[in-house]
């Protein structure tokens, strides 16, 4: 076979350069901030991105200069709506680490799952069928897991890896040719893409990557993806969460706890601010009641969730705006109507947990009614500051310190 003409001592020393591989990276940058990009804009598109490679970030120390943000920004040109892209990197990550991670991760959520583990499996010398096999079982559980678009990055060619720049890149790059091709044939067979990931352009300084490489490779993608990406229907199916779903996560990061957080505080005031509202608000919601954690403009400590407008922001694909309460059958008869506070206008966006749990929304209120004209200039600012508050919530989630 194929396979056995590598030679046992060629297998070993090739792993062995995996050690060094290891030993040079402990030096680079990677992205330490929260593992989540976005570009704002309406009907979101979900992605995932998980795995190694050029998941993980090396040589940037940040998600939005790495793979994430330039793949949402890419995204968001190519389609012409917003992207949020989350993160699950490992830098070792095979496809059976890779399968725990999109599991643990709930691929069923989005609308495009992107892995990625061919590099790191092409230094361990896998054996290629047995390879293939195992990707293919993994394509087939994320489609199946109801993940609209699912893509497999093929590696990028290894001579353009440090340290392979010397006298195995010609051995682990044939080794890598092989994988992309197993890797190539179970897309075929499980109907997820196959992106190449040709080799990137070169930053100087002797960078190992660059922001420009990262972009160049996000192209790249969301070129191969966009047959599948442009008019893919809005899902809204795995946005919708439970009472019980939102103590839990409410519960996980402690909300409860925090009393004052200054940067949810700035966000809340430019909200104030830019819409000209009397009152902002980040607020969340368990079974009961609904609670700012963060308020300007507002002595409110909590509100009925029968009361609630946010829980009707929730429940809605993309932001709410309600121009004026007192026409609205859902809210004319709510106390802080028809009570002292005599609030007429609305507006929210949810804001989710770390896991994907609508658990609250950023929103403004007014005590004068606005034309139906502004609703959509108002959400887009909204939507995101709402997304900025979310990437705050990873600070309080246990799981990434």
């Amino acid at each position: 076979m194929e396979d056995d003409r590598l030679g046992a001592s060629r297998r070993l020393a090739a792993r062995l350069r995996l050690l060094r591989v290891g030993g040079v990276r402990q030096s680079l940058a990677r992205p330490a901030d929260s593992p989540q990009a976005f570009v704002a804009g309406r009907q979101n598109l979900r992605v995932l991105l998980a795995g190694s490679g050029p998941v993980v970030g090396w040589g940037v120390s940040s998600h939005d200069l790495a793979l994430p943000g330039a793949l949402a920004r890419a995204i968001a040109a190519t389609t012409g709506r917003g992207v949020v892209v989350d993160v699950e990197a490992h830098p070792s990550a095979g496809v059976h680490r890779l399968a725990r991670m999109v599991r643990a991760a709930g691929a069923g959520r989005y609308d495009v799952v992107i892995l990625s583990a061919t590099v790191a499996d092409t230094v361990r010398m896998v054996e290629p069928a047995r390879w293939r096999g195992h990707v293919t079982g993994l394509l087939q559980e994320v489609r199946a897991s109801g993940a609209g678009v699912v893509a497999w990055l093929g590696a990028q060619p290894i001579r353009s890896l440090p340290p392979y720049d010397e006298e195995f890149r010609d051995f682990v790059q044939e080794h890598a040719e092989r994988l992309n091709r197993a890797a190539r044939e179970a897309c075929a067979e499980t109907g997820a893409t196959f992106v190449p990931l040709p080799a990137s352009p070169r930053a100087e300084g002797g960078r190992h990557r660059s922001p420009a490489d990262y972009l160049f490779w996000a192209r790249s993608i969301a070129d191969a993806l966009a047959p599948a990406l442009i008019g893919h229907p809005v899902e809204t199916g795995h946005h919708a969460s439970t009472a019980e779903d939102r103590i839990a996560a409410i519960a996980r990061l402690r909300l409860g706890e925090h009393k004052r957080d200054g940067r949810l505080e700035g966000l809340v005031g430019t909200a104030q601010r830019t819409l000209g509202a009397e009152i902002a608000m980040f607020t969340v919601l368990d079974d009961r009641t609904e609670w700012p954690i963060a308020a300007v403009g507002a002595a409110l400590t909590e509100i009925p969730i029968e009361q609630s407008a946010c829980l009707h922001t929730l429940e809605s694909p993309d932001g709410m705006v309600v121009p004026d309460a007192e026409h609205d059958e859902r809210f004319a008869t709510n106390a802080l109507v028809t009570g002292p506070a005599h609030l007429r206008f609305y507006a929210g966006y949810p804001v989710e947990a770390p896991d994907g749990t609508r658990i609250g929304a950023m929103c403004v209120f007014g005590r004068t009614a606005r034309r139906p004209a502004e609703s959509d200039s108002d959400l887009d600012v909204l939507r995101e500051l709402a997304l900025l508050a979310q990437r705050e919530l990873w600070r309080f989630d246990p799981s990434a310190s």
